[in-house]
């Protein structure tokens, strides 16, 4: 069959007549080309308008209805200046249509057109069999181009972060996607209506889509390689980092090459839109177009595409001056295209998504779903069934050929019967208007089989690998149009745990999506990778209305995932919702469980603010009053240690024991809640089973308390913990009001504690409890050592009001101490003067001699002296104070008449100790003033003692000593001066003593050695000489 060349038809030529007659016809844009010339085809005779040469513009604005955008116009100071070259064009364009319409009359006759097939020489069969292979190219190249915008939406879903290069680069592909779907449409189109295209356009076209199929398998490399970084954990992404420290710019190259794919296959678009007519024409978005468009910033992404809608339509309307009824098919946008300057394609018009019926009640386009549309919302509506028409939007894959319908074939495909979903809506709202918020035991009115449910009419995208992420990008995106068309046509609505949908849904408060993916078959009780459940979600969130559909739609209350996770019912009552709570309690919730953390559901439900409704709601559904946590806690403690009296009679009246340990006696933490206290004692709390309450409450200062337990008959002289009374600890912490109330109501003032009460008084400094505890009985005198007790305290009142009393100044204590004693021991000069003024006798000891302890303060020992009858009964006084190192104390006791020779214990006498002591002021003192003699032995001869002490540290010693008469050959205990300075090994002060005193050489040592064979057996030669030159 021989080509023809297609014949523009009658509807096409008015068309063209009303484009160059009509008044609104745009001016020619001073930028034009010819389509063939574009498509790289040998110039021809124009056959019609749509192979003449036109300016993109006025393709544009005859097919979009009105002028460029407004960002393309130009500045207000410019267009005056562009208006006059429009007119001037506009007469040139009128004349150019008249000629575009005589050569159509020309080529419409059949020998016209036979010198054309003569002319091109090929066949009409040739073509045909060109044309369905381009067709096939073009739905291959299609087909990749949407598997790989698929696959990176896929890689955008896995990343937080795009790689530098690749939002450009995703939107770019996005851009020839649509350039390419609407080629094949227009390929498609042509080939159902046997209508042939140039052999040598076709080869062209064929030529630019292998050039494409080149890009995109380069393209798709690229894309794998990102995916396998992503999938394959840290070894991955430690090759991106490497990809990015050597400079990767690969995606910046395939952004360069996929834009020029774009522009070579932009032209050929615009062609088949203005040739073969756009109401002829049907384009379909691939899945995975949708799934990336919905991943780059779905939000913004689909806003924008709004407005520029909305604008679109509003200047079409305008520019036309009718209303234009929106079509269901795409056109190609080019009004920010300028072929000069080679601008890229920008994203082409939305296909329109089809309105939902009022059986959803939301916009999608506000996606503001904040709740479940009430009844009243479709008031206006006859029951019944609800239909609603599907757009051109939605997609079918049934293989590489047919993976994309046609409009009339979708919306026959979806013009079905479909529940209608105020049965939904209705149930949430009577749940909602039952008494969720009171205590009382309800029941669920209807059963999770009985819910609407609806089926999807296709299965064609079930088992498409991404689909799923498309479907979680439309629920984030608040895009229910494209939710509902996924649903329909067989996506599962279970996305799997990585990318919850129905939890998204809830999280973001989307009712409409909630109530899409339920009545599609979601599971309600699927998690995430978390573990978190759709009812976990909602009670998180406290969304009511969103777990009553779930509850209906048969969500557990009970689950949880593992040891560490909470059921909803749980984080509901311990979030205190009651509405919720009870809620889940009447769809099967248990109100007898535990919690993550050990402790029961009502444990965790109470705290200071908790409803009391709540509490009683648990009680009624069955929660054990008694049970206890994992670490032994009672629901009655934790109200108890909450302050929260109202819920302690509640659980009681359901059955709590308020004498069961829970870790402790529940009086215990009572004690710090009266009101709680109160109810306790009023249900037969045994306050015998917790002793020591009354100290308790004492100790935290508590007068409310205490009367209460005095009320109930608790024994004021009870102790805790067998030791501490409530009348010692009230004195302890100063109260007199509880010390008062205390006494008046029995309580025992000489009942010991850690100490008796007044000694209590005497210690802590509470002396005006004293008379009030002696008048009601208490006794001084017993145990003794009260006067003791007050000086170590060194509280003087109360010594002095002890004193008063009559208490003997003399008592000991159970140690043996006296009160002077204690005095003397502290230095406390004015105690002293009072117990002496009072009667204390000096000659009884207490800790030691009062005298003797009195030398280490002169003072003191002064006041002593002056009342001790006879102070040198007291041996070996004056050494201690020479230990003391007190001259002055040593200068009063010689006064005294204490003998200087008086040794300590029959040793020590005060001039070896002086020796010893290297008090050299005492040493000095006693051997001159004192009269000590320095011959007479103390614990050895002190020569002797001081040649071992004093030889290298103070040898002025051993001179004053030799001064004063001390004999070197004096023997004592078998020793003497000489044979110490034999044992010294000193030359020196040997060669002293010998010229001082001369040397005995007859004398011995208790080894019957004499001086000369002491040195001898040393073989100390020179001190045999000294010793045989000094020789008496």
């Amino acid at each position: 069959m021989s080509y023809q060349r297609f014949e523009w038809p009658a509807d096409r030529l008015a068309h063209a007549d009303s484009l160059r007659d009509g008044p609104l016809l745009p001016p020619k844009d001073a930028f034009s080309f010819d389509l063939k010339e574009a498509l790289e085809l040998p110039p021809s005779i124009p056959s019609s308008p749509s192979a003449s040469t036109l300016s993109v513009t006025a393709v544009n604005r005859s097919f979009e209805g009105g002028p460029p955008p407004v960002i393309n116009r130009p500045p207000p100071f410019l267009q005056q200046q562009h208006q006059h070259q429009q007119l001037l064009q506009q007469q040139q364009q009128q004349q150019h249509f008249q000629q575009l319409h005589a050569q159509q009359q020309l080529q419409a006759s059949p020998a016209h057109l036979q010198r054309v097939i003569s002319h091109r020489g090929f066949n009409m069969a040739s073509t045909h069999k060109a044309q369905a292979q381009c067709l096939s190219l073009s739905s291959e190249v299609a087909t990749a181009c949407d598997r790989i915008a698929e696959k990176m939406s896929e890689f955008a879903g896995l990343v937080k972060h795009f790689p530098h290069g690749f939002g450009p680069l995703a939107r770019d592909v996005l851009d020839t996607c649509q350039v390419l779907f609407y080629i094949e449409a227009g390929l498609g189109e042509a080939s159902r209506n046997d209508q042939s295209l140039p052999l040598d356009m076709i080869t062209v076209l064929e030529k630019k889509f292998r050039a494409a199929q080149i890009t995109f398998r380069a393209l798709d490399h690229v894309v794998v390689k990102l995916l396998e970084h992503e999938t394959k954990g840290a070894m991955g992404r430690m090759r991106r980092g490497f990809g990015k420290m050597f400079g990767d710019n690969s995606l910046e190259r395939m952004n360069a090459a996929v834009n020029k794919t774009r522009e070579d296959l932009k032209v050929g678009a615009l062609m088949f839109q203005f040739k073969l007519g756009a109401e002829k024409m049907e384009s379909e978005l691939g899945i995975g177009y949708i799934g990336l468009a919905s991943a780059l910033d779905g939000t913004e992404f689909r806003r924008q595409r709004a407005e520029s809608l909305a604008a679109s339509e509003e200047k079409s309307s305008a520019y036309r001056g009718t209303t234009r009824v929106p079509s269901q098919h795409r056109s190609i946008d080019d009004s920010h295209v300028a072929m000069i300057t080679q601008s890229p394609l920008p994203l082409l018009p939305p296909i329109p998504k089809a309105e939902l019926s009022p059986h959803y009640g939301h916009d999608s386009s506000h996606g503001d779903s904040n709740g479940f549309t009430s009844v009243s919302d479709y008031s206006h509506l006859s029951p019944g069934v609800k239909r609603y028409t599907s757009s051109s939007a939605a997609s079918s894959y049934d293989g590489h050929q047919s993976r994309r319908a046609t409009g009339q074939e979708k919306l026959s495909a979806f013009e079905e019967e479909i529940e209608n979903s105020t049965a939904l809506d209705e149930l949430v709202a009577d749940v909602k208007s039952r008494e969720l918020d009171s205590s009382k035991v309800l029941k669920p009115d209807s059963e999770a089989f009985g819910m609407p449910r609806r089926k999807p009419r296709t299965n064609a995208d079930a088992d498409r690998p991404n689909v799923r992420q498309v479907l979680v990008s439309a629920v984030r995106a608040r895009d229910h149009k494209l939710l509902l068309q996924l649903l329909d046509r067989g996506v599962s609505p279970d996305t799997g745990t990585e990318a919850h949908a129905l939890n998204e849904a809830i999280l973001s408060h989307d009712a409409e999506s909630i109530r899409m993916l339920l009545l599609y078959g979601v599971d309600p009780n699927a998690t995430d990778k978390h573990g978190v459940s759709p009812l976990v979600a909602a009670a998180e969130k406290s969304y009511l209305d969103a777990a009553i559909a779930l509850v209906k739609y048969g969500a557990d209350p009970n689950m949880s995932v593992g040891p560490e996770m909470d059921s909803p019912v749980s984080i509901a009552a311990v979030a205190n919702n009651v509405s919720f709570t009870h809620l889940l309690l009447m769809y099967g919730g248990k109100a007898k469980q535990s919690l993550s953390n050990g402790d029961t559901l009502l444990i965790g439900a109470i705290n200071k603010k908790t409803p009391k409704t709540l509490i009683d709601l648990l009680l009624n559904y069955g929660a054990d009053a008694n049970e206890k946590s994992r670490e032994g806690k009672s629901a009655l403690f934790q109200a108890i240690t909450s302050g929260r009296a109202d819920i302690v009679t509640s659980l009681i009246e359901h059955g709590a024991n308020p004498n069961n340990p829970g870790p402790k006696h529940m009086l215990w933490p009572a004690i710090h809640e009266p009101a709680c206290l109160q109810v306790l004692l009023a249900n037969k709390a045994d306050y015998k089973k917790a002793p020591g309450l009354m100290e308790l409450a004492t100790s935290i200062n508590s007068m409310e308390v205490i009367k209460i337990l005095l009320k109930a008959g608790v024994d004021p002289n009870a102790k805790k913990d067998g030791v501490y009374t409530p009348l010692c600890t009230s004195i302890r912490d100063n109260r007199k009001d509880i010390f008062d109330l205390l006494l008046r109501s029995g309580a025992d003032p000489n009942a010991p504690a850690s100490e008796y009460p007044c000694f209590k008084c005497v210690t802590h400094h509470r002396e005006h409890f004293l008379p009030a505890l002696v008048a009601a009985g208490g006794n001084l005198n017993s145990p003794k050592g009260i006067l003791e007790t007050a000086v170590t305290s060194k509280n003087g009142p109360a010594l002095k009001w002890l004193l008063d009393q009559g208490v003997d100044p003399n008592d000991k204590t159970p140690k043996g101490h006296t009160a002077l004693t204690s005095a003397i021991r502290d230095n406390h000069v004015g105690f002293v003067d009072t117990l002496l003024a009072r009667g204390a006798n000096p000659n009884i000891r207490g800790e030691d001699w009062p005298v003797c302890m009195a030398v280490h303060n002169p003072d003191l020992l002064s006041r002593v002296l002056a009342v001790l009858a006879e102070p040198r009964a007291f041996r070996g006084v004056l050494e201690r104070a020479v230990c003391a190192n007190q001259l002055e104390s040593v200068k009063l006791l010689l006064a005294a008449g204490v003998s200087v020779e008086d040794k300590n214990v029959g040793v020590f006498s005060p001039l070896t100790s002086s020796i010893r002591e290297l008090h050299k002021d005492i040493f000095v003192f006693l051997i001159n003033e004192g009269g000590a003699d320095v011959n007479a032995p103390g614990e050895h001869l002190p020569i002797v003692k001081a040649l071992r002490r004093c030889a290298t540290e103070a040898p002025e010693v051993i001179d004053m000593l030799l001064e004063k008469g001390a004999d070197p050959n004096k023997m004592y205990r078998g020793w003497n001066g000489i044979m110490q300075a034999l044992e010294n090994g000193d030359a020196d002060m040997l060669k002293k003593l010998a010229q001082k005193s001369g040397v005995d050489l007859d004398v011995r040592d208790e080894m019957g050695r004499t001086v000369t064979e002491i040195a001898i057996s040393r073989r100390w030669e020179e001190g045999v000489d000294i010793l045989l030159a000094h020789a008496k």
